[in-house]
């Protein structure tokens, strides 16, 4: 159970750099209203079910682990904010100024509130 839990973990950090590089990749639009292109889309899509399939295996693999129960939820908010953004904006030809610049502060957002204080307690 341990070796899925990584191979999740794996998926789950390659999902964090593919929306992080699409929002790079769109940096030089952030004036015009950049598009979403298909790498937060589909990143933003492997990052939330892999957090959540990752959070309904810890306990198994790891079974004296305790889930913070606070980071998890600022993950879920965070990644589910980023998914519906890219979702509702995806199709969009010109897009608000604030959508991809605002999808990448919340991967930021996630990635640095799993790592300061972690997901286990």
């Amino acid at each position: 159970m341990k070796l899925v839990l990584d191979i999740f973990l794996v998926l789950h950090l390659l999902a964090f750099a593919t929306v992080l590089g699409g929002v790079i990749a769109e940096a030089k639009n952030f004036k015009v209203g950049a598009k979403v292109n298909a790498g937060i889309i589909h990143g933003s899509w492997l990052a939330l079910i892999t957090g959540l399939v990752m959070a309904g295996i810890l306990p198994m693999a790891e079974p004296d682990e305790h889930l913070n129960g606070t980071t998890l939820a600022i993950k879920g908010l965070a990644l589910t904010g980023v998914f519906l953004l890219a979702y509702t904006y995806q199709k969009k030809e010109q897009t608000p100024k604030w959508v991809v610049p605002a999808i990448g502060l919340l991967e930021v957002i996630a990635v640095s509130v799993a790592v300061l204080v972690g997901v286990a307690a």
